[in-house]
């Protein structure tokens, strides 16, 4: 027997729904109101969400000692490149230096020459007629340098200043003996000879041992010495 009332018509009847809320179907999240009806949609847009934000990592702690270290290396790698770099610097200096004084050196050189050379001359003349003007016997020193340079004969003939006659004359007996095939030296004077030199004559040969010759030759010497005395360039 079923437990259902029935009610008849009644005009003071209202019926009333048993059901106050509709539950939604699984995917549908849609709410509804106490009296059914769904409730209307908002335009505005949802916010999706925010990702989470990791905590900061603490920040390193500060090598103050390394710091240091590294910037005196820094700074003593900075001053060793300076110091090599000026170094440098005054080493080319000082080549460059060297090269300009040699330069000078040899163009004083080359445009003193003559004067070097005339100026020595000059010299050697002085000192030999202070040498000749004293009473020493250099014409025995003269002579026996000519008989040595001579070609082997039987007899010299000998010419020499007046003066220079007496100690050339007591040297001869000397040099007749040292000399292998020397038998005699024959002497003239000539004032035009100058004190100290002579002039040595034979059949073989002619040896010219005046002041004047040799006077000459040392000048053709130097004038040969032109590591010394360069010699200037042509203009």
């Amino acid at each position: 027997m079923s437990s259902s009332r029935i009610f008849k018509k009644d005009a003071l009847f209202t019926p009333m729904p048993l059901v106050q809320t509709t539950i939604a179907a699984p995917g549908n999240k849609t709410k509804t109101s106490s009296n059914g009806l769904s409730p209307s949609r908002s335009s505005a847009p949802l916010t999706p969400p925010q990702p989470r934000r990791d905590e900061p990592k603490p920040a390193p702690p500060i090598d103050i000692e390394a710091i240091k270290q590294e910037a005196y290396d820094r700074g003593k790698k900075d001053t060793a490149a300076q110091y090599h770099a000026e170094f440098q610097q005054a080493i080319k200096a000082f080549a460059e230096a060297c090269q300009k004084i040699d330069n000078h050196r040899r163009i004083l050189l080359k445009q003193s020459r003559g004067d070097i050379i005339n100026l020595v001359i000059d010299l050697s003349k002085k000192v030999l007629g202070q040498e000749l003007a004293t009473p020493r016997n250099i014409i025995a020193t003269i002579l026996q340098g000519a008989i040595e340079q001579a070609i082997e004969c039987e007899e010299y003939y000998v010419t020499l200043h007046p003066d220079d006659l007496i100690f050339a004359e007591e040297k001869a007996p000397e040099l007749i003996a040292s000399i292998r095939g020397l038998e005699r030296i024959v002497f003239k004077t000539d004032p035009a000879i100058t004190k100290g030199g002579c002039l040595l004559e034979s059949t073989a040969c002619s040896v010219d041992a005046t002041i004047e010759t040799q006077m000459e030759s040392m000048k053709e010497f130097l004038e040969e010495q032109t590591d010394v005395l360069p010699v200037p360039a042509a203009e």
